[in-house]
């Protein structure tokens, strides 16, 4: 066994027996042990700087909008009980926390700076909120004291933190950090940061969004040891035989494992073709996995009777929750204004707290990311124009003068995030109605003169991935894009799987008949192009049936600005009905 291991052990089986004796689970809060681990074989973790600096909390000009928390009395034990529901959000350019409970609590703003606030935990006792953030370059671990309206830096690895947890105790977190190309497992005291980090993986595999067990003796996490990504437990008192798989697969991969609060189960999703819920029993492999129903990232309610979850759809993202007794919906889904990315849900006094901080704290709205301005007036038919793109190559570089705006804005923004300029070059804009239809793309939106199809250069030159969704029986694309800065600057590590469409000349058949297979993430940072498109309205679109063997028919390269409107209201926009009838083949016959 290794030194470190043995300090490690030593420490958490003194800690828990603390927390046994006391009769203490959640919301508890102890003296720490006076022995110091040190790191398992974590040379090189870098150490943290300035442990002790406290800012006063962000504070704006403006109030939040819709900050209607319900006022909480002996009468309103209720909203007490349900606590509030933490979480990251897109919000314009960037990441921001809000703090929500769909019967009590509107989308209520937490930050609002122009840097990324995620991966937001809630300490057992509801009195600090951890998170990520990158405002000052990388993406370190923060703690907001909802109480005395502070917040303090945890960590300065120049490493990039992720998923967050807190022991039962609310005395130690536990982090996944990206460091050497793989993800490791880190436990950092949060009440004495003169001891050292424990890094409780080797670095050389990929470990990462770890949960910590209620009774606070085991770790549950991601791990991809075996191939693909599946659920392991860490456990904390047995140095020996530490590391137990306890739900993997060859046919599918698993992600955000939770205990629920009585620690005998775990929520966790299942990624294969589409996103499920499941419910399994660590410790009894003999009990079959329960379905609970479509979505991933779950979160156990307070009382353990729900499971709240991220519903994805191809352009937007809805919360939904499950009871776990029956399976049926114990919320319908609630769209939500941006793309949600990671969420806690507890109660102790979090209501309370949040309460009080909102009273303290008012915050800006962001800026909005594009305004339409229509430089060229409609014609005096009533159609709209095309306008040229600046610095743009394409076939034909011009786009609706209806969403040209929006894509100059993007454009902008993604250069500054990635830094090199993925939208100068464009495989299409807008495709005159002379030319050719593609095969098997009748109502083809390039010819709208609100879609872009991405240069497809970069995807051949490994700068440019796509990962595989399916929703409804419909294949949809997510596309990441490769930052220049490769220094955790710019963009996250990817997690999931990606697809290979070159794979199909690889002269595998199974990968051939498939249009491709699925391999292991890249190393590296990347930014979800997908997402940020989105923000400025820009849409992925589905591919088509024929897209196994079609390989313009994946349209994972092609977005397009609808604004709500069909195909044909937008060929109408530009176009008059008899152009667009001799593109469709439609004939008067009159």
């Amino acid at each position: 066994m290794k030194p470190g291991n043995q300090v490690f052990s030593k420490h958490f089986a003194l800690y828990l027996v603390v927390i046994i004796f006391a009769g203490l689970l959640l919301g508890a809060c102890k003296p720490k042990s006076t022995e110091t681990p040190a790191p398992t074989e974590a040379v090189g973790y870098p150490t943290i700087e300035n442990p002790s600096v406290s800012t006063p909390a962000q504070t704006g000009t403006n109030p939040t909008p819709n900050a209607t928390l319900l006022p909480v009395s002996q009468g309103n034990a209720s909203a007490i009980n349900a606590g509030l529901i933490i979480l990251s959000m897109s919000d314009g350019a960037y990441k921001h926390l809000f703090a929500y409970h769909p019967s009590y609590l509107a989308m209520t703003r937490l930050t609002a700076d122009a840097w990324d606030d995620d991966s937001p935990a809630i300490s057992p006792d509801g009195s600090k909120i951890a998170f990520t953030s990158n405002r000052f370059g990388t993406r370190e671990i923060y703690i907001l004291d909802l109480v005395s309206n502070t917040l303090t830096q945890m960590t300065n690895s120049g490493a990039y933190e992720g998923t967050i947890d807190w022991s039962p105790d609310g005395s130690y977190i536990v982090y996944d950090v990206y460091q050497n190309e793989h993800y490791d497992l880190i436990i950092q005291s949060v009440n004495d940061q003169t001891e050292a980090p424990i890094q409780l993986t080797d670095g050389t595999t990929n470990n990462f969004q770890p949960s910590w067990s209620p009774d606070g003796s085991e770790l549950a996490f991601v791990s991809d040891r075996s191939g693909r990504n599946t659920i392991w437990l860490a456990r904390l008192q047995n140095p020996d035989d530490r590391f137990i798989e306890v739900i993997g697969s060859t046919e599918a991969d698993f992600a955000h494992p939770v205990w629920s609060p009585d620690g005998s189960k775990l929520a966790i999703t299942r990624q294969q073709n589409k996103s499920e819920i499941l419910i399994i029993q660590p410790h009894d492999s003999t009990i079959e996995p329960e379905v609970l129903g479509s979505g991933e990232n779950p979160a156990w309610m307070p009382d353990g009777s729900g499971i709240l979850a991220t519903l994805r759809l191809p352009n937007e993202t809805e919360l939904i929750a499950y009871s776990v007794s029956d399976h049926h919906l114990m919320l319908p889904p609630i769209p939500m204004a941006g793309s949600l990315s990671e969420y806690d849900w507890n109660s102790g006094s979090l209501v309370q707290n949040i309460q009080s901080w909102v009273s303290k704290n008012t915050l800006p709205q962001p800026s909005l990311l594009w305004i339409d301005d229509t430089i060229i007036p409609e014609n005096s038919n009533g159609r709209r124009s095309l306008v040229d793109l600046t610095d743009v190559t394409a076939p034909q570089a011009k786009l609706s003068d209806a969403v040209d705006d929006s894509f100059i804005a993007m454009r902008n923004l993604l250069t500054q995030r990635i830094g090199w300029d993925l939208l100068a070059t464009l495989d299409n804009a807008v495709i005159p109605p002379t030319s050719a239809p593609m095969p098997g793309i009748p109502e083809n939106w390039l010819y709208t003169g609100r879609a872009i199809g991405l240069n497809l250069a970069p995807y051949e030159a490994g700068w440019m991935v796509v990962s595989r969704e399916e929703f409804a029986g419909n294949i949809y694309w997510r596309v990441w894009v490769k930052c220049k800065l490769q220094d955790g600057t710019c963009g996250e590590p990817l997690m999931s799987p990606i697809w290979d469409f070159q794979s199909r000349s690889s002269g595998e058949a199974l990968a051939y008949e498939n249009g491709g297979e699925t391999k292991l993430p890249p190393a590296g940072y990347w930014v979800d192009f997908t997402d940020l498109a989105i923000r400025f309205g820009w849409q992925r679109l589905p591919a088509l049936n024929n897209w196994r063997s079609y390989f313009q028919g994946a349209q994972f390269n092609v977005f397009a600005l609808e604004q709500n409107l069909t195909w044909h209201q937008a060929m109408l926009e530009i176009y008059p009905s008899e152009q667009i009838d001799l593109l469709t083949g439609v004939t008067n016959e009159e």
